[in-house]
């Protein structure tokens, strides 16, 4: 379409002033409101037109120029051209387009009318052009039975006849539903049609020659897929493929919510194309059949249906996703002549294959529609319904809870237990509404009953009925839920909260038996995790009540821990039994809630163990640390030193109710002075410390000879994850009785030398912690830090490092070369950082199926891209 005049008018303005109006995020408008607009700074003269009047921001969606399509819609301005959002109270017409070059229809999810239809077709007739962009079959974004995929080709999935197939009385008679016909609309006008496939995370990497596609692939070689679908040829003169999934595909490859197999044809050409072009008469059209590759990371509304934040994916700038893009809206923004492709002398597709229930007329719906029972409150076809912050609503949105859910650290399967629902920071007296949960396992079988609100239990396993949540005059909300499992779960499990059909929160769980209280080993004890019931032995080793309450500590011949209890009547060296539950408060594990306790003899206190440093291999135990004096502290209820050993720095705390003066310390003890101390090892939140129960337990030490000097590692401060190392350790020592130097790293203990194999590490920073002893005892460390990466030149080692250590297979390990090496060559650092995101992404899409797990933590960016 030719509007010179103007175009002209359009240059003259811009060259006076360029201004780009964009609302701010999550303010309330609707239709009425003016919609928002891009000036180009250097106008090329063509408008471009967004569609939002078929629910483009219903549920998770939120494609508007100025929300998560506005990477999109600014590069298309920076290419020169008039951007503008399309807001009308009623039928598209054709008088709403004739002025754009190119109209585009994100993901539509309220069907075409037939006069929309109709409109669209003369408008390209007469030579404007559409980008249809769509996405996998069942995202039906506002639960009104159509999705994208269906709403373009113009009829619905085994309702090919009748348009309004399972809707209520009251949204058959809507507005939105008004004048829509079903047919083959798209196939029968543009020779294509959108399957109904649902194909999951994939590289999209077929790429059409750049001389058969008018240079819309130009610059092409991966274009991203997160859920998607792709098209079918049905006419070739006036469609054609330009860009392919892989070839290969399978059920594997499938989105995990897809209704049938989700790959029909194996990928590759049979598939059908991910992206495609049209020509109709004078005009274009393309088509994309997912929204991922077009889609940011900045969301503009809240969902209409439940008033939640909504979380976009940052796909425009993924692998060549943009290129692509912005290739096919200059594509359709160039007016051109010919009718057809046979035409202009470009190798012409052959019609796609179809399943059997491809064919309109035999489809069939696999699972019953909507795929979600929508909240009682809302209506897809009457905005006055649709929540606040939501595009169509003319309230603001309302304060937004901080919830969190409280429930025992191993819900028991054979008892009831409860959850409390938690709501915080909302406004005094605010209700919010809508919420259910559930438990179910890994793997999506729920296995939880809820209690209703009138005492009855469902019938089923399920998330529970909706409840509310009114907030106090502090603005917290609470709501107990009780709760019964299904006998036969076991393991893993999480617990989820949501809002409607929304995920809110989900938080993992454990799902056993209640236990009865086993007997162990303090060690033993130790291990478990907290809220376990558990039995032990042991002799008190320190006077009750010295570190609060009348707790103490209990040792064993396998480790030590803190009891806190009550009674006074117990003293160091009784022996007891006694039963409770494992505890952890301020990061040391304890025994509380005592159920029993009783003394069963006496004995010996145990020796003090002499160690190098308080760490978790010696908790709960009588140590002894030697050392000198550093840092002396003192503090209202306690003095504090610390004791240095080589690199090993232990924090002493000796507490008011020892009865230690800490005068008395200070005139005998000073900085730089080598000591002796033994007490309990404990920790405080964070922090080891060595617990003084007695002066006698601190003592002077005599220096005897001169400890290992550990020089430093020469130029050793990164090392390639891919590479081998062995790297010798320069260690003297003067008295010449060096006895054992030790070598640690992560998990990792050597001797005399630092050896690393490939892809012993992942790419961080880590320390290596060197431990030099002689004959006499003395003991120095020294800690270096160094960090492993992942160099560029690398990349395709590391791929065949996946091979030979058996994270791929050799199929897996060719297509990940490629990505790899077209990383490596990529032509400038936007054209790299694309193409790195289209490999990770599809080494974490095929992690745990196609690529073990964990293989995916090997792939940091490289520090040249960094």
């Amino acid at each position: 379409m030719k509007r010179n005049a103007y175009a002209l008018w359009m240059l003259l303005l811009t060259l006076i002033v360029s201004i780009t109006v964009l609302p701010m995020p999550f303010q309330a408008e609707t239709m009425d409101d003016p919609a928002p607009i891009i000036q180009p700074e250097t106008p090329n003269g063509k408008k471009v037109l967004f569609d939002n009047t078929h629910a483009q921001t219903a549920g998770q969606a939120d494609w508007v120029i100025d929300g998560a399509f506005s990477d999109f819609a600014e590069g298309i301005a920076d290419n020169g051209y008039y951007v503008e959002e399309f807001r009308k109270n009623g039928p598209l017409a054709v008088e709403d387009l004739e002025d754009y070059d190119v109209f585009v229809i994100p993901e539509a999810n309220i069907p075409f009318k037939k006069e929309e239809q109709d409109a669209m077709i003369t408008y390209v007739e007469n030579g404007g052009s559409i980008f249809f962009i769509s996405d996998h079959y069942n995202a039906d974004r506002n639960k009104n039975r159509w999705d994208s995929s269906e709403v373009m080709n113009g009829y619905r999935r085994g309702a090919h006849d009748d348009p309004t197939k399972g809707m209520s009385e009251e949204e058959k008679n809507s507005e939105a539903m008004q004048g829509v016909e079903g047919s083959d609309w798209l196939s029968d006008n543009f020779g294509i049609r959108f399957r109904y496939n649902a194909a999951g995370t994939v590289i999209a990497d077929q790429v059409v020659d750049p001389a058969e596609t008018f240079g819309i692939t130009q610059g092409v070689s991966e274009v991203t897929m997160h859920a998607g679908s792709t098209l079918a040829i049905t006419d070739p003169e006036i469609a054609k493929g330009i860009l392919y999934l892989p070839e290969g595909l399978d059920e594997s490859d499938k989105w995990g919510p897809a209704v049938d197999e989700g790959i029909y044809h194996g990928g590759g050409v049979e598939e059908g194309p991910y992206a495609a072009i049209s020509k109709l008469k004078e005009g274009k059209a393309a088509f994309i059949g997912d929204s991922s590759p077009v889609e940011d990371a900045t969301p503009k509304y809240r969902n209409e249906e439940t008033g939640a934040k909504k979380t976009t994916y940052d796909g425009f700038k993924d692998a060549d996703n943009g290129e692509l893009l912005l290739n096919m809206i200059d594509w359709l923004a160039e007016d051109e002549s010919y009718e057809n492709f046979a035409e202009v002398g470009i190798p012409l597709d052959e019609p796609s294959p179809f399943l059997d229930k491809e064919i309109p007329e035999n489809s069939t719906e696999p699972e019953e529609e909507p795929w979600s029972t929508p909240l009682e409150s809302y209506d897809w076809f009457d905005p006055a319904t649709f929540a606040p912050g939501s595009f169509g609503s003319p309230e603001d949105p309302v304060a937004e809870p901080e919830l969190s859910l409280s429930y025992p650290s191993v819900l028991p399967k054979n008892e009831l237990f409860t959850i409390e629902v938690v709501a915080e920071g909302l406004n005094p007296g605010q209700t919010i509404t809508g919420y259910n949960l559930g438990v179910y396992l890994d793997g999506g079988k729920q296995v939880a009953k809820v209690q209703n609100a009138d005492g009855s239990w469902p019938s089923d396993y399920g998330y529970s009925e909706q409840f509310s949540l009114t907030a106090n005059s502090d603005g917290i909300a609470k709501q107990t839920l009780n709760v019964q499992l299904d006998k036969n779960a076991d393991g893993n499990a999480n617990v989820r909260l949501r809002k409607g059909s929304t995920n809110v929160l989900t938080n993992p769980a454990l799902i056993r038996e209640a236990e009865e209280t086993v007997k162990l080993s303090i060690q033993e004890a130790r291990a478990l995790a907290d809220g376990k019931p558990v039995e032990v032995e042991g002799v008190i080793t320190t006077k009750p009540g010295l570190f609060g309450g009348q707790g103490f500590y209990l040792q064993d011949e396998t480790s030590g821990i803190y009891v806190f209890q009550h009674d006074e009547q117990f003293r160091p060296g009784d022996k007891v039994k006694l039963e409770g539950v494992v505890t952890t408060f301020q990061g040391l594990k304890q025994i509380s809630d005592l159920k029993q306790i009783d003394v069963i003899g006496e004995s010996e206190l145990p020796e003090f163990a002499v160690v190098d440093k308080i760490d978790d291999a010696n908790q709960g135990q009588r140590v002894t640390i030697q050392g000198e004096i550093e840092n002396i502290v003192s503090h209202w209820n306690a003095f504090e030193f610390d004791v240095r050993n080589g690199e090993n720095l232990t924090r002493v705390r000796v507490d008011d109710r020892t009865n230690i003066s800490y005068e008395a310390f200070v005139s005998n003890y000073e900085e730089g002075e080598k000591v002796s101390v033994s007490g309990i090892a404990s920790i405080f939140q964070d922090t080891y410390q060595l617990l003084v129960v007695d002066e006698d337990h601190i003592q002077k030490t005599a220096d005897s000879g001169s400890a290992p000097i550990i020089n430093p590692i020469p130029d050793f401060t990164t090392f390639d994850i891919t590479e081998s190392y062995q790297i010798p350790v320069d260690v003297y020592d003067e008295d010449g009785d060096l006895a054992q130097v030790i070598i640690e790293m992560e998990d990792n203990t050597m001797e005399n030398d630092i050896s690393i194999e490939p892809l012993d590490y992942t790419p961080g920073n880590y320390e290596i912690k060197i431990i030099a002893r002689d004959e006499a005892g003395h003991v120095t460390e020294e800690v270096f830090p160094v960090e492993a990466i992942l160099s560029l030149s690398e990349l395709d080692e590391l791929v065949e490092l996946g091979e030979d250590q058996g994270y791929l297979d050799e199929k897996m390990e060719k297509r990940l070369l490629k990505k790899a090496m077209d990383v490596q060559t990529a032509k400038n650092e936007q054209a790299r950082n694309g193409k790195w995101n289209a490999l990770v992404n599809q080494i974490r899409a095929q992690s745990g199926k196609k690529i073990e797990q964990g293989y995916i933590d090997y792939w940091e960016m490289p520090v040249e891209m960094r």
